[in-house]
């Protein structure tokens, strides 16, 4: 049938309804124009109610998908859940518990809270403060929650802590080595890196061994904290600050009073027993041997009078040397070109002549010239 035949016999129809009858040529013409634009309108209406209609279908669709999102624990409360793996979730309410989204099943009720491996599948959780290790693609337990202290799975074995001594456990829950290991505070993570961890002996000293229990860094180290960067700051018996590498190889000496690190750089930043701020990369290697937070102007009073504010006083005029500040705020003197006239051995620093400064640490107190040289007694 063709499409005009179409809309005019649809057209007849409606024009039927109206009770038009067509007697005239002209009739007959103004009866096809009227007829064709009410076909077209029926057909607009047709269509937009097939419309509402399909959206109403629609939206009643989604609502009962809604409600059977609310009855399922992966929906329920979506900001309490934490994804452990794409099909396992930690859901945070009340109770809290591990839940696998293909499964629907809750594997473990109960979970106070989790810690992930970078590089393991077996995760380990807290219930009833106790340690265990669950699958984080199944969430199915794996080694049940008995441990008094526990870490992350690392090169494929993980440290637990049961009546107070350290096991390291396989994949299955077994001791991998026959010694255990005292717990100690002073390291801040019992995880293997590159094939070495921190431990403690009996007498309480850091070394390092590798996965099969032996000494590769024989203890003689206080403290060891291992960085994102790839190395370990310590400090010896000594109490001196250095830094070791992945290999065991020492790469900042043992030679210093203080070492810090920052996530948003590539430096160490040291300090020696004189004061004095130095930077090392991660390699190793000297950046910069004096490293000097601030610089401060100096002024003294001098001989001249002059009125300010109603009041007699002498003109404050600059010094010849100015005083830099350390991390751990000593102060130290420096010439206006920046040359180093002392170490920063002083609590404070007053200039009381163009070329004379009253320099006072806890020793006592000094009077230096421009170079630094003592022109005045101690006190």
């Amino acid at each position: 049938m063709k499409k005009d035949n179409f809309f005019k016999r649809a057209a007849r129809w409606v024009a039927r309804m109206f009770g038009y009858k067509a007697e005239s040529k002209l009739g007959r013409i103004a009866w096809h124009v009227f007829t064709t634009s009410a076909a077209i309108v029926v057909l607009i209406l047709a269509a937009i109610l097939v419309y509402r209609g399909y959206g109403k279908i629609r939206d009643r669709r989604q609502a009962r998908n809604h409600q059977t999102q609310l009855q399922d624990e992966y929906f329920l409360n979506d900001y309490c859940n934490y994804y452990v793996s794409p099909y396992v979730i930690l859901h945070n309410g009340e109770p809290s518990f591990i839940y696998n989204t293909v499964t629907r099943e809750k594997t473990i009720i109960g979970v106070q809270w989790i810690c992930k491996s970078d590089d393991d599948s077996l995760t380990f959780y807290c219930k009833e403060n106790k340690r265990g290790y669950f699958n984080m693609f199944t969430g199915e337990p794996v080694i049940p929650a008995k441990y008094e202290k526990a870490w992350v799975f690392s090169d494929g074995v993980a440290w637990v802590m049961d009546k107070g001594e350290l096991h390291l456990i396989g994949h299955d829950g077994k001791d991998v080595i026959n010694e255990t290991f005292p717990y100690s505070e002073r390291i801040d993570s019992y995880c293997f890196h590159n094939g070495l961890c921190p431990l403690t002996n009996r007498d309480g000293l850091v070394g390092f061994i590798n996965k099969r229990g032996e000494w590769v860094i024989e203890p003689q180290y206080h403290y060891a904290n291992y960085n994102e960067h790839g190395c370990w700051m310590a400090y010896d018996r000594e109490d001196r600050y250095g830094m070791i590498g992945l290999d065991g190889q020492v790469l900042i000496p043992f030679e210093f009073d203080y070492m810090c690190s920052e996530s948003y750089n590539d430096y160490v930043y040291v300090r020696d027993f004189d004061h004095v701020d130095q930077v090392y990369d991660y390699e190793g290697h000297l950046v910069n041997d004096f490293n000097i937070q601030s610089v401060y102007n100096m002024e003294y009073e001098s001989d001249e009078i002059i009125s300010q504010y109603d009041e007699i006083i002498r003109k404050e005029e600059s010094a010849n040397c100015n005083q830099y500040v350390s991390s751990d705020y000593h102060y130290g003197l420096i010439d206006k070109s920046g040359n180093i006239i002392t170490k920063p051995l002083y609590r404070n620093i007053t200039a009381i002549a163009k070329d004379r400064y009253l320099c006072s640490n806890d020793m006592g107190t000094v009077i230096l010239n421009d170079k630094g040289q003592v022109c005045g007694g101690k006190q």
